[in-house]
């Protein structure tokens, strides 16, 4: 058969290989027409004939109209003398096996006719798609085609993260071939091929409705009486911005906003939710905020997600306002929380907010800012109180764990890349957004001051658009060049090209993304965790099951800081714009206290 049908001749492999893609198309368009018996029948194996030289032997009648066309032999006569011509009609299994053979041709017959169809939202994926992919479908709650054109429409294009080792390769490739098929199946919306976050902001009103309800800011409108035009505080006279209502002043004063993409989420974050709760919640313009509104949100703020529902003092229940963590804008599941916020965290908005109107006061938008006269002092809250002890960092030993376990891992792509980023990020305390912002273009030497050498250095843009300057040590150093020649590039990072990245996708030079390489470390963190809990360590395990990136950020200040290093150098090498911010490291020394404390015991 291969030497008279392919190309490539007698190739016993291709030839393997190109009978079971047959086998496999054909049953999988016997599925998609819901015939499950011809598509095990295609499926079926024939064993290896053991009289395969021997001619192929007729039926019972096909004989007597070749033999005894005039009835001449009695039916004993004919058998016996078939029986003589044939002996191996009385072999059961070659019986068997030519019966398979005529069911299999006859169920071939049937699926050659329904080969040329297009997919529908009612097959299954196992109609279409190869065994392994189908069953990881299957496993993420994915069994149909219209299951899976609703996933995606509803996740967009990081749909796939819910699906067991998918990727986003194999992701693109699923939705190429949906896209091939968009006359059954309809079109896929932009926000499936590409990241939210890469498309313009005026895509989500093309994917959502305006309306007045708990929805992003873009697609959000405020009735005409709500909408800051002739809010209470308005400034007397006009703005000297190009606003004329409380959702265009938010969009100038975010334009003003420069720094990093998550500053500036940060900020939107924070306008957003007072936008939504000053008209929807409290039934006002932002612009009509006063004093006593202001105290009443800080208080909702500090309560949300965490106050019984028969003691929730406000209108809209909670539930209204949270929902699951990582759901896109344009789903109409999202909501502005996704849970209660910290102490730390409502200060933090407040901040934020309480900057939103005093920039709104200086540019004559608003006439006084309201925040002023308000107090920070949060709402009684039964909850937790906020870490007296800096409790999110990994102890020495519990570091020395975390290499030991790492370096008893399998030699892949995924844990070469992880030698050199954990090492990396507990070095030099860089931010997530640092981490993955490094390039081989920021590196750069200086010559050593006493003695021959000379020192790495790392050249970060951190918080605000500020550059500094960080240093690598040696084994860094080292870890980096292993990983670089991991990766197929010059060991001396300098010989590579300058928009090398300094952590990479898998397979690939291109950079990770922020959300990837955050989701690695919490699953190496999470994996360590069930490692220590094998061992009966199930306290230490809780660590790591806590653990997140920013653990390493603040791993490093803490190790530096009990080696002895000066603050004011803490401060130099994480980026922090106020010396009280890098002091957490330094001011507390419980763990001295207790060892006073047991000595004594």
């Amino acid at each position: 058969m291969a030497d008279r049908y392919l190309e490539t001749g007698l190739d016993l492999r291709l030839a393997k290989g190109t009978l079971t893609w047959l086998r496999d198309t054909l049953s999988q368009a016997a599925l998609r027409q819901g015939k499950r018996g011809e598509a095990r029948l295609l499926r079926l194996h024939l064993a290896p004939n053991p009289q395969a030289a021997t001619p192929a032997v007729p039926s019972l009648d096909d004989f007597r109209a070749e033999h005894d066309p005039d009835g001449f032999y009695r039916e004993e006569e004919l058998i016996r003398l078939y029986l003589e011509t044939f002996p191996q009609a009385a072999d059961r299994k070659i019986r068997q096996r030519q019966r398979l053979m005529e069911r299999q041709l006859k169920a071939l017959d049937v699926i050659e006719r329904l080969l040329a169809t297009d997919p529908v939202p009612g097959d299954l994926v196992s109609a279409w798609f190869d065994k392994p992919v189908a069953d990881r479908l299957v496993l993420a709650g994915i069994p149909t085609i219209g299951a899976l054109l609703e996933r995606i429409r509803e996740r967009g294009y990081r749909w796939w993260i819910t699906v067991p080792k998918l990727g986003e390769k194999g992701a693109a490739r699923i939705v190429a071939w949906l896209r091939g098929y968009e006359s059954s199946l309809g079109p896929l919306p932009d926000h499936a091929t590409a990241p939210v976050r890469s498309l313009p902001v005026s895509m989500l009103t093309q994917i959502r409705v305006r309306e007045t309800a708990i929805v992003p800011i873009e697609v959000f409108t405020a009735p005409q009486e709500l909408a800051g035009e002739t809010g209470s505080n308005r400034h007397p006279g006009r703005p000297r911005i190009q606003a004329t209502n409380d959702h265009q002043a938010i969009e100038s004063w975010l334009a003003t906003k420069s720094g990093s993409p998550n500053t500036s989420r940060a900020y939107r974050k924070e306008a957003e939710r007072l936008l939504l709760w000053a008209v929807i919640e409290r039934g006002k313009a932002l612009s009509d905020l006063g004093v006593e509104d202001c105290a009443a949100y800080r208080n909702w703020l500090s309560m949300l997600g965490r106050t019984n529902p028969e003691q929730w003092p406000f209108r809209i229940p909670q539930g209204e306002w949270i929902g699951r963590r990582n759901t896109p804008r344009f789903s109409p599941a999202w909501r502005p929380f996704d849970g209660p916020l910290s102490a730390s965290s409502v200060r933090h908005a407040l901040t934020i907010i309480s900057g939103l109107f005093e920039w709104l006061v200086q540019v004559q938008y608003c006439a006084f800012n309201p925040w002023s006269a308000v107090g920070r002092k949060l709402a009684a809250s039964p909850d937790t109180p906020d870490d007296v002890e800096l409790t999110r960092v990994f102890s020495t030993g519990q570091w020395d764990y975390l290499m030991s376990f790492l370096d008893a891992l399998p030699a892949d792509d995924a844990t070469s890349r992880l030698r050199f980023v954990l090492p990396f990020a507990q070095a030099t305390g860089l931010r997530l957004s640092e981490l993955v912002d490094a390039s081989i273009g920021r590196l750069y030497t200086m010559p050593l001051k006493d003695g021959l050498g000379v020192r790495w250095m790392l050249k970060v843009l951190g918080k605000g658009g500020k550059w500094r300057a960080v240093p690598l040590s040696s084994r860094v150093m080292d870890r980096l060049r292993e990983y670089l020649a991991y990766r197929g590039l010059d060991p001396d990072p300098l010989a590579n090209p300058p928009e090398t990245p300094l952590i990479s996708r898998l397979g690939s030079q291109e950079p990770v993304t922020g959300s990837a390489l955050y989701k690695t470390l919490r699953t190496v963190f999470h994996q360590a965790a069930e490692s220590l809990a094998a061992d009966g360590k199930d306290q230490e395990a809780k660590a790591f099951r806590r653990a997140t990136v920013h653990w390493l950020r603040h791993t490093c200040g803490a190790h530096l800081a009990s080696s002895g290093v000066p603050v004011n150098l803490l401060q130099k090498l994480l980026g922090h714009a106020s010396l009280a911010t890098t002091s957490i490291y330094t001011e507390t020394d419980d763990e001295r206290l207790w060892a006073e404390i047991e000595s004594r015991a």
